[in-house]
């Protein structure tokens, strides 16, 4: 849906604050490589200026958005939103482009699963031309104590597979989009869980044939919490090893993190993070071209485990005991002193690539790696960064250097 909207890989960001829908501030916003706005109430002086630069919206406005809260909620959203809300929204939705669709549900409980279809369907009936986005909780959210326990849980489900197995069964859309926030908390916070969630959408997906979106962390609750670029290359790098089709930032203003961590502050002043962001759109988009030929098959554990973070390992060793289609050995030989994690791609016309993430410490920002790499081909079309070369594969392989959380697309030729 979105891939086809951009015509590249899709890249979004939540929050643009009312006060900075001014032509210098979203001019800066389209700066960054983001190409649409998540959970914004656009107003016609919005939307043009957005038009002038390209920019979709994923619109909270022109309905109610609907969100799970601690389990309060669970089983309301028929009472809160019935069908015929829809119907009397017909021919008063602002136009698209650039609004590209409304964002009905955020992090809902499986109780309200069946209602959400309902409406996802009358939506799609009506306005075929929009989305209906949707958003999932992370797999850290509460669960419920025994099937029958569901009110009181984020989730409504006793286990995060069962809740992401439940959305597969009973909404039919063609993604599947959750929100993780890997760092906050500092490093006792859940990054611990990332691969583990991330292995369990990706399953889900390349199950149902649905595309995969995630949100990622850009920002912090505490400024001595805020994340450097190496933190956003680790999730971004996972996430494309996973087969993500869409990556959404948040937040680019605010939003619920504190105001010199995100993109921007109050006043529209750039904070750190939106040169980190900013850079490392330009690396999706280096490759996103090429990425969205391919299609993910699994992922592998490969290198020295014992050179992660301990709460990474962990996963990285549940992950190497998951079964998984990924089939490495029969693509390329993976070595190295770190721990990397490879996902395999297929292509048309049997086309193979590998995407290789340095995963072993986000909290390290030197913790580089040197990875050996023998694939089965005779050369190579290496995207790294912002550059894209082919490269003959020597006798005795390519030797590819990572940053802290970096990742290297690499097209297999023969």
């Amino acid at each position: 849906m979105l891939e086809q909207l951009t015509k590249h890989y899709p890249i979004g960001a939540y929050y643009l604050s009312e006060n900075l829908w001014t032509p210098d501030d979203v001019r800066q916003f389209a700066e960054t490589g983001s190409d649409f706005l998540v959970a914004v109430n656009p107003n016609e002086r919005l939307t043009d200026l957005c038009k002038q630069h390209g920019i979709g919206i994923l619109s909270s406005g022109s309905f109610a958005m609907w969100w799970g809260g601690d389990g309060d909620n669970a089983g309301g959203y028929e009472k809160q939103f019935p069908l015929h809300t829809l119907d009397h929204a017909v021919g008063t939705l602002p136009a698209n482009p650039p609004v590209w669709g409304d964002y009905l549900v955020d992090e809902p409980n499986a109780r309200d699963f069946a209602h959400i279809n309902r409406v996802v369907q009358r939506y799609r009936a009506l306005f075929p031309d929009r989305i209906p986005f949707i958003n999932l909780y992370p797999n850290y959210a509460s669960i419920a104590g025994t099937p029958g326990d569901q009110v009181v849980s984020q989730l409504g489900t006793t286990s995060y597979a069962e809740h992401v197995e439940r959305y597969l069964r009973e909404i039919d859309l063609p993604y599947l989009c959750f929100d993780f926030y890997p760092f906050t908390g500092g490093e006792g916070g859940p990054f611990d869980r990332y691969l583990d969630n991330l292995d369990i959408a990706a399953d889900a997906c390349r199950r149902s044939g649905r595309a995969l979106w995630v949100i990622i962390q850009a920002g912090a609750w505490k400024p001595e919490e805020a994340i450097g670029t190496f933190q956003l290359r680790w999730q971004v790098g996972l996430c494309l090893a996973y087969g993500t089709r869409s990556i959404m930032h948040a937040s680019y203003s605010k939003g619920w993190w504190d105001d010199s961590t995100a993109c921007v502050n109050a006043s529209g002043a750039k904070n750190p993070m939106y040169d980190d962001v900013t850079t490392v759109n330009r690396e999706i988009h280096a490759v996103g071209t090429d990425y969205l030929k391919y299609r993910n098959t699994g992922v592998s554990v490969c290198g020295n485990l014992s050179s992660a973070h301990p709460r990474v390992r962990v996963q990285l060793e549940r992950q190497s005991l998951r079964q998984n289609e990924a089939n490495l050995d029969a693509i390329a030989q993976v070595t190295s002193d770190a721990a990397i994690l490879a996902g395999t791609f297929h292509g048309e016309q049997d086309g193979r690539a590998l995407l290789l993430v340095n995963t072993q410490n986000p909290w390290n920002a030197a913790a580089s790696a040197d990875v050996r790499l023998q694939p089965q081909a005779d050369f190579v079309i290496l995207h790294q960064g912002e550059r894209k070369e082919a490269l003959p594969v020597p006798a005795d392989g390519l030797t590819l250097h990572l940053e802290s959380g970096g990742w290297a697309f690499v097209e297999l030729v023969r």
